[in-house]
């Protein structure tokens, strides 16, 4: 502790690591033998679904011999989730090797038919395969093995069998996540309207080749085309992130091509599909940022009339959108001269928006300042005033939730107060944890006590509960690891040990690992739905990455332009994947 005298007479300098991540040396030695034995034990669907995943993430040269024939034997055994998910789970491995056959799967190819020992390969499996190869793509940094992605699924775009959306969808979701090198000598046309060539040789063809599939409305599927608009906003992020000097003009260019047919297509007179003109919103707001560039003015100024007068969906994903393109560094020496009006416009639709677009604006908010914290930005006192202000009135689950995860991302302490008064005052047990989970991301460490004391009470919530437990977490108490894993060990309640599952899973700490592994593993005494959260929780254990796989896919992605393998209401699509 550095506060302290004992620190600056030298005595104070060592440490104690009580609990912690898990080290790789853990997760190889204890967390992969515990995964690959729930595989020989069994259990749900979801539950050998939770397992593929977790081995994918860990991945690692001294498992790939074991963890590749374990996903290739799923491939061809028992029903089709777990046969999608195994294909999936082979580019969540991220390993090169397996380039060729989950092309060969994604493309219906000779050596996947043989494999499955079918005439065909389903379309189901093809298009989870295709999502492999985006992530695939994504994790890899050889150039060739990219391009070879991005032929693939060009190849799997313009397929002249018979078309589904499944499998368009799929490949045009995974070419955003695998954007390709910038060539100095490229001269493309912005157009939009033109056929480009070689979409697979650089960024500049990569991107150009796609705006066609957004323009040529009457040639391609509406729902095709509400994926290219997020495909080409994350293009775009990228582009402009890695450009530098050299390729800085070329990025803009291609900037100012895409906004140009987005915002097009968000006029009265373009006549688009709903799902259409918000993706296209959407991804706008991938594509901006705050400095005084002519285009970003543009799409500012474009979300900022969707937030207003855009339909009801439209409006909602405008306010989010414009809170990232407000918070999001520019390129020019005023890399934040557009933050003052978007906040105004954020705030204007808090305080005098229709009641369910003011949550919203609040959520918006909170994402805005989350952001220009990360980047060391002040945080304007007006907004945390309001949002507090709104936290008062709130009573429900839905507006509370939005308002407290505002003031939580924001870190804004004088809402602790606030907070403190709701998690004793509400009766709704949602409400009460997301009142708990914004004091945890606040980092409101003299909330501790209260939290603690909620926690110790009978008959608890189980979501509640483990959000009480996940915000101590937060806040530093190590403490909370052992009672949860206690209360988990001991509950008769299938929920209740389900949500602490999740809870020590979200928080990692290493000292959850034996029950969580013991849970998982108990086919006697063991609840089914708690196995499964259990096989989930030691995958959290596992991922090495900052955020999960989903964010890859989920991130700007209009969910409402659904097909069976992106979302759907049976809990099968990509998306719903543990």
């Amino acid at each position: 502790m550095t506060g302290s005298d004992s620190w600056y007479l030298g005595t104070g300098q060592s440490e104690e690591r009580i609990g912690g991540r898990l080290g790789a040396d853990l997760v190889q030695d204890e967390l992969v033998p515990h995964l690959v034995k729930a595989i020989e034990v069994g259990g749900s669907n979801e539950y050998v679904k939770g397992a593929l995943l977790a081995l994918g993430k860990i991945g690692g040269e001294e498992n790939f011999t074991t963890f590749d024939f374990l996903m290739r034997f799923f491939l061809k055994e028992g029903l089709p989730e777990l046969n999608n998910t195994a294909a999936f789970s082979l580019g969540v491995l991220a390993d090169a090797r397996n380039l060729e056959f989950l092309t060969s799967l994604a493309r219906d190819g000779a050596a996947a038919r043989a494999l499955l020992e079918k005439p065909e390969v389903p379309t189901e499996m093809r298009a989870f395969a295709t999502y492999g190869l985006g992530v695939l793509g994504s994790r890899v940094e050889d150039h060739e093995v990219r391009r070879s992605v991005v032929a693939t699924l060009v190849q799997q775009l313009e397929d002249d069998g018979p078309r589904t959306n499944d499998l368009q969808v799929a490949a045009m979701v995974a070419m955003g996540l695998v954007p390709l090198s910038f060539d100095e000598e490229a001269e493309v046309c912005i157009c939009g309207e033109c056929k480009v060539e070689g979409p697979d040789r650089h960024y500049q063809a990569q991107v150009t080749y796609l705006m066609r599939y957004f323009t040529a409305d009457r040639e391609f599927d509406a729902t095709v085309r509400a994926h290219t608009a997020t495909t080409l906003g994350r293009l775009v992020a990228h582009g402009q992130a890695v450009a530098g000097e050299a390729f800085r003009a070329p990025a803009l260019e291609i900037k100012e091509g895409v906004a140009d047919i987005l915002i097009e297509a968000l006029q009265r007179y373009a006549k688009q599909p709903p799902i259409v003109q918000q993706s296209a919103v959407l991804a706008l707001g991938l594509a901006g940022d705050a400095d005084d560039e002519e285009v970003d003015h543009w799409i500012r100024h474009e979300l900022g009339k969707q937030a207003g007068h855009g339909d009801p969906l439209s409006k909602r994903f405008a306010l989010m959108a414009l809170a990232e393109a407000g918070s999001r560094k520019g390129q020019t020496e005023t890399p934040w001269s557009g933050t003052d009006r978007t906040r105004s416009e954020l705030m204007q639709i808090l305080s005098r928006g229709k009641k369910d677009e003011r949550a919203w604006a609040a959520l918006a908010l909170g994402v805005f300042g989350w952001h220009l914290d990360q980047a060391a930005q002040p945080l304007e006192d007006g907004v945390d005033r309001a949002l507090v202000h709104a936290a008062k009135k709130a009573r429900g689950s839905d507006d509370l939730g939005a308002v407290a995860i505002a003031l939580g991302l924001r870190r804004h302490a004088d809402g602790e107060s606030v907070l403190l008064q709701k998690l004793d005052k509400l009766k709704d047990p949602s409400a009460k944890g997301h009142a708990a989970l914004a004091l945890g991301l606040m980092g409101a460490r003299d909330a501790v006590g209260t939290l603690q004391e909620r926690l110790g009470e009978d008959d608890l919530d189980p979501t509640l509960q483990a959000r009480l437990g996940l915000a101590l977490g937060m806040l530093g108490d190590s403490s909370v690891v052992e009672t949860l894993v206690e209360r988990m060990a001991t509950s008769e309640s299938e929920d209740e040990q389900a949500a602490l599952a999740s809870a020590l899973g979200f928080l990692g700490d290493r000292r959850s690992l034996d029950a969580l592994a013991e849970l998982m593993l108990d086919t006697e005494k063991g609840y089914a739905v708690s196995r499964d959260k259990a096989v989930l929780a030691l995958g959290f254990l596992a991922d090495a990455a900052a955020t999960p796989w989903r964010s890859l896919l989920a991130h700007g992605c209009n969910y409402r332009a659904e097909t069976p393998t992106l979302t759907s209401t049976d809990g099968k699509g990509i998306l719903d994947l543990p």
